[in-house]
């Protein structure tokens, strides 16, 4: 069934109300009128039975019938009198209008005793005899002036044809004004309801515009009422919808565009980035990670790493790993296996962070480093190379004096043999040579093989004072002044007591010899945590000397170079390699006229 429009509704209502009212009033004004015009003809035959009753007294008392018979007659010729009966005061007929006609006795029997009682005027709606139509059958009493006895009876037919016609007439003229009444109020409803409803269904085809997202809707509604605030109100929200759209487009353009822009960010980004949500499953997986892994996007997106590569892959123990570590995991390296190949690849994990703290999930990028370990190896073995060319030039160096010397007695040792100043020259010569190759020969060892260390729990402290007390004279030649900072901190490191020992040494020797003037040596030691959250302790050896020159400094630790005219340039070397096997690393800051500071770092206990 179809609907129907508020129009239709509110003038259906309104007409229909209006008709009933109209009919109510009609029907109450009518039944008023006929109520009132019956009322007015009853006391208008009363007084007409009254008025022959008062008449005929005297000839009722004087029995003066021709009279009576006169008076019935007179009183008929009324148009409005159906009959006139006179009765005596037995209730006979005395007289009757229609006098003579054969029926009279029947149409008028005489009046019964109640009838005769009291002088009360009685009134009957119905037919009346000699007229067969409707009328008011009236009887009353005839009484003598003065007298309260009944000396006869007056019967009066009043006929009411007239008056039910005029009745009849003022129902038809209600009838037709309650028509026009309802046929005006009916065009009114509809006028209301169209200056109501009109406005109302423009603004609903407003809505259904805007809904389709036309917002240049024109409202003209001037009704002065709630209707037109409405329709104001309607237009001032749909131009802010407007306003707000326009702003909400232009900004979702902007983000598609970041979001674009990001994207191709991502794709083209030279590492392989994987991000996975809260709940471990890949959201995003850009080329160079396709190139990397041997997989598709559309193999792994929205799927676990687990169900990927199977639970027991290092990829997958990795992101594991990463959200039970906080998300964060920095530059572990993975030996791999993808489509046969071997690979090395290092991954980094960094947790993905809301602006309130919330972690949504885990971003994880590969970096292929098998091209780039490959070129380093190649790189070092160049370096070994270089260095063993360095070595051999230098070893060379040094062994060729002591050996030259050697050859030199072992060549007049023939002739001059005899001579016990040339034996006690040889025996104190010699030997020293061939320690001093020996010693050379002692500290390359150290550069290449691997010592066996016994690693223990050390005090720094405790080392450096064995090597400033076996220092002391060194110390006091040069004229130098010794300052331990931190020494009540007493830190422990994790090292072998005696090879420490020698690399300590080397550095405080070298820091006295940098000062042959004399100068200031500083010693400090302190904790440090890492990057990768490993807990390490320092010794810094400080001095006052004339400092490095800067494009020495990258040489200081290799094999045979050394500045002093005397020095192997075996002694940083053997250092840095005696510190390297423990764990921890060699450092140097150096500014010329400023002095020297080198730095041991080893592994806290």
């Amino acid at each position: 069934m179809g609907r129907t429009t508020i129009q239709r509704r509110l003038t259906l209502l309104f007409g229909i109300t209006i008709v009933l009212v109209v009919a109510l009033v009609g029907w109450l004004v009518s039944r008023q009128m006929s109520t009132e015009m019956l009322l007015q003809a009853k006391r208008t035959g009363i007084a007409l039975a009254a008025g022959i009753a008062a008449s005929s007294s005297n000839d009722f008392y004087n029995y003066n019938y021709v009279a009576l018979e006169q008076n019935a007659e007179e009183a008929a010729r009324d148009p409005e009198i159906a009959y006139v009966v006179l009765y005596d005061k037995e209730g006979t007929v005395a007289a009757f209008s229609g006098q003579g006609k054969p029926d009279v006795e029947k149409a008028f029997p005489p009046l019964n005793e109640k009838d005769l009682k009291g002088v009360e005027t009685s009134v009957v709606v119905g037919l009346v005899s000699d007229y067969d139509r409707r009328g008011f059958d009236i009887l009353t009493a005839v009484t003598m002036p003065g007298s309260g006895a009944r000396w006869g009876s007056v019967r009066l037919g009043l006929k009411l044809d007239r008056m039910y016609l005029e009745i009849q007439r003022t129902r038809v003229f209600i009838f037709l004004l309650g028509l026009i009444g309802a046929f005006l109020g009916w065009v009114l409803a509809a006028t209301f309801t169209r200056r109501i409803t009109v406005p109302l269904k423009d603004l609903v085809n407003a809505t259904v515009e805007v809904s389709e997202g036309k917002y240049d809707v024109d409202l003209s509604i001037s009704t002065g009422d709630e209707v037109q605030d409405l329709a104001e109100n309607f237009q001032q929200m749909v131009s802010r919808i407007k306003e707000g759209r326009e702003a909400l487009e232009a900004n979702l353009k902007e983000i598609r565009d970041l979001k674009h822009f990001s994207d191709l960010i991502i794709l083209s980004i030279t590492n392989g980035l994987m991000t996975l949500d809260e709940t471990g499953r890949i959201v995003t997986f850009n080329r160079k990670a396709e190139e990397i892994l041997a997989v598709t996007s559309d193999e792994v997106l929205g799927k676990s790493p687990d169900s990927v590569w199977g639970r027991d892959h290092e990829i997958s123990h990795f992101a594991r790993e990463g959200f039970v570590n906080g998300g964060t995991v920095s530059g572990r390296e993975l030996q791999l296996t993808v489509a046969g190949v071997p690979l090395i690849v290092e991954l980094t994990t960094s947790p993905i962070i809301e602006v309130g703290g919330l972690a949504m999930g885990l971003l994880v990028l590969f970096d292929d480093l098998t091209e780039k370990k490959a070129l380093e190896d190649r790189v070092r073995r160049a370096d070994r190379l270089a260095a063993m060319g360095t070595l051999a030039a230098g070893l060379a160096h040094e062994i060729k004096n002591p050996l030259t010397a050697v050859r030199a007695f072992v060549q007049m040792f023939p002739g001059k043999y005899e001579k016990e100043e040339f034996r006690d020259k040889f025996n104190r010569i010699v030997p020293k040579e061939l320690d001093r190759v020996n010693g050379l020969l002692e500290d390359l060892l150290d550069l290449v093989r691997k010592p066996r260390l016994r690693i223990n729990a050390l005090k720094a402290y405790d080392v450096i004072d064995h090597v400033l007390e076996s220092l002391e004279p060194e110390i006091d030649k040069r004229n130098v002044q010794v300052s331990c900072l931190n020494k009540e901190a007493g830190h422990e490191v994790l090292a072998d007591e005696s090879y420490l020992v020698r690399a300590v040494h080397n550095v405080v020797l070298n820091a006295i010899q940098a000062m042959p003037a004399g100068g200031f040596l500083t010693i400090d030691t302190i904790s440090v945590a890492t990057a990768d959250g490993k807990d390490m302790v320092e010794i810094t050896v400080t001095d006052t000397g004339p400092g490095i020159p800067a494009e020495q400094v990258d040489d200081i630790f290799n094999p045979f170079f050394t500045s002093k005219e005397k020095g192997t340039g075996l002694g940083l070397a053997v250092t840095n390699k005696i510190i390297e096997d423990q764990g921890g690393d060699v450092r140097v800051q150096s500014e010329r006229a400023q002095g020297t500071a080198f730095t041991i770092s080893l592994p806290s206990s």
